[in-house]
């Protein structure tokens, strides 16, 4: 009377790749999971579309400053440079079909809305920031990837 298990597996795998250097942990699992499961792998980043010159102008403006700033943003020349090298490590890597995304935005709503429209089936993200203080006040991105996506999250550890 056991039941048969089946094998999980995953069509289409969404990554977050903000900095290289911090996310090559979780491209790397990406990689493998997309290689095991012959899974499109689509790697995102996401971009603020205010010029550093814009955000020195208004922070002189402003009284008091935005702590949001758990996540670091990338501009949009850094986000198209990550992906299209997480795109190329993930080819030498073997995997069949991996495509970069980059949208404009935070990583969180970047990595959402990709999942959503591709409806992904797994997500993959970086622990960074789930032990700082400001990741426990405004949730680093992992833990509001976790609340917000509506398929499997894998929290990859450095």
């Amino acid at each position: 009377p056991h039941e048969r298990m089946t094998l999980v597996t995953y069509n289409t795998i969404v990554a977050a790749v903000g900095n290289l250097e911090e996310s090559t942990h979780v491209i790397d699992r990406a990689c493998e999971m997309a290689c095991l499961c012959d899974a499109t792998l689509l790697l995102v980043a996401g971009y603020d579309p205010v010029s550093p010159r814009d955000k020195a102008r208004v922070a002189d403006t402003a009284q008091v400053a935005d702590v949001r700033v758990a996540e670091t943003q990338l501009t949009e020349d850094e986000a198209y440079a990550v992906v299209e090298k997480a795109r190329d490590i993930a080819v030498e890597r073997g995997v069949g079909l991996a495509q970069g995304v980059v949208v404009e935005g935070t990583a969180v709503s970047a990595v959402t809305l990709v999942t959503l429209e591709a409806e992904a089936d797994l997500v993959v993200v970086g622990s960074k920031g789930v032990d700082s203080l400001l990741g426990r006040i405004f949730g680093a991105v992992s833990v509001q990837v976790l609340r917000k996506a509506q398929c499997d999250v894998l929290v990859v550890v450095p």
